[in-house]
This record gives structure tokens, C-alpha cells and sequence, in this order.
């Protein structure tokens, strides 16, 4: 058996010092690529939760009033148009209001869902990662004892990934009410 030459043995080390480095940029792409996918699927995970509970205090709900700069808030109020806000009363009788804003109040520039019980201070619903660019209530069936009381909700924005990239979403929801009004 012959031995390996000096130029066989760099030749090895160079081919073996290649393919470890494309191997370990491959592994650092996936890693990088899973913590990306991680991030969206909790901001995700987060923006489906907050639209669920909303849907489900909704749906349990009644008196719905679309629109809460029109008063009074306590006579129910349909709108065709799309409102940016809602109020209603919840199974507890318990004033819940649902719109989009910054911080602790409404605005059509804010950036999140908040949501206020009776009157209290606003909270935030939605994480940060989160964005939202739009969202309008459609309310039908409130003002009238003939139809069951609909409210869509039409919602978009986007999720932050990281510094450099978002992914955007546009989603929509129904939710009739649970009991039959009277």
C-alpha cells in the first residue's frame, strides 16, 4: 500500500475544508430560517387568539352598537358602511368595547385591537408584533327584532418578522349572536 503524498494530503484537507463550510452555511441558513418561522407562527398564534376571543365575547353578546362616537351607546345600531369600533353588552351585562388604537384610546391611525370593560381604561389585545392597517365592523340584524343580529369583522395589518421583513394578512370573520333576541 503507498502512502499519501504532501499534495494528495492538501488536496483532501482543501476538499474536506469546502464541504464542512457549505455545511455549516447550510445549517446556519435553516437555523436562522426556523427562528424566522418560529417568530411568525407566535405572532400568528397571537393575532388568531385575539380575534377568537373577540369572536366568542361577541357571539354571547347583544345590544349591539356599531360605531361608538354615535350615541347613545346604549340602543343597539346596525351600519352597512363599516364602523371602526363596537360596543355591546356582554352575557355579565357588562359594557365591551372593541377598536383600534395606541396606547390607552381610539384613533383610525392606532396600530393595535384595544378593547374597554364599562368604561374602564382601553387595554392592548394584540402583540406587537402585530400591526393592524384596518379594522371595520359590520353590523346587521341589531336594530331590527325580524333577522338575528351579525356582526363581520374585517381585519388586516401585517406580522413583524424582524428588523427587515413583515408578512402582511387580511382576514374576516362573522359571528351571529348566540341567544335569539325576545
Amino acid at each position: 500500500m503507498k502512502g499519501f503524498t504532501l499534495i494528495e494530503m492538501l488536496v483532501s484537507v482543501a476538499i474536506f475544508t469546502v464541504v464542512m463550510t457549505m455545511a455549516l452555511s447550510a445549517l446556519l441558513i435553516m437555523t436562522e430560517s426556523d427562528r424566522r418561522a418560529q417568530t411568525l407562527k407566535v405572532a400568528v398564534n397571537n393575532l388568531n387568539f385575539s380575534l377568537e376571543s373577540m369572536s366568542r365575547t361577541i357571539r354571547t353578546g347583544f345590544v349591539y352598537h356599531c360605531d361608538i362616537n354615535a350615541n347613545p351607546i346604549t340602543s343597539p345600531r346596525d351600519c352597512n358602511s363599516g364602523a371602526t369600533s363596537l360596543a355591546f353588552l356582554d352575557a355579565d351585562r357588562q359594557q365591551i368595547v372593541y377598536c383600534r388604537g395606541e396606547g390607552s384610546s381610539c384613533s383610525s391611525s392606532g396600530a393595535a385591537i384595544l378593547r374597554s370593560v364599562n368604561g374602564g381604561a382601553y387595554s392592548q389585545i394584540t402583540s406587537p408584533e402585530v400591526s393592524i392597517s384596518g379594522l371595520l365592523f359590520y353590523v346587521t340584524g341589531a336594530e331590527s327584532a325580524a333577522i338575528q343580529p351579525k356582526v363581520t369583522i374585517l381585519l388586516s395589518g401585517s406580522v413583524q418578522i424582524d428588523a427587515d421583513s413583515s408578512s402582511g394578512f387580511n382576514l374576516e370573520t362573522s359571528v351571529t349572536q348566540r341567544l335569539y333576541d325576545q
